[in-house]
């Protein structure tokens, strides 16, 4: 059984191991991590509206593609 489809966000102003984990489809979050409230509320809406651009890197990915990070 394989994890459920996630992103793992961070601030660029925090260390990495701080990311949040963000499950899709729902969107919902598993893990806060070091986000604040108000950065995970516009973590959200950023998913939100950018849906399409990310289920396109995240299918490529799948494929097996080499992808960037995404920086909304």
């Amino acid at each position: 059984m394989s994890e459920r489809l996630h992103l793992h966000v961070s601030s660029k102003n925090k260390k990495r191991d701080a990311a949040t984990k963000i499950w899709l489809n729902p969107i919902e979050i598993f893990d806060k991590g070091g986000l604040t409230q108000k950065e995970l509320n516009t973590a959200l809406k950023i998913i939100e509206n950018n849906s399409d651009e990310i289920s396109a890197v995240i299918n490529s990915f799948k494929e097996g593609n080499k992808v960037k990070t995404i920086k909304l």
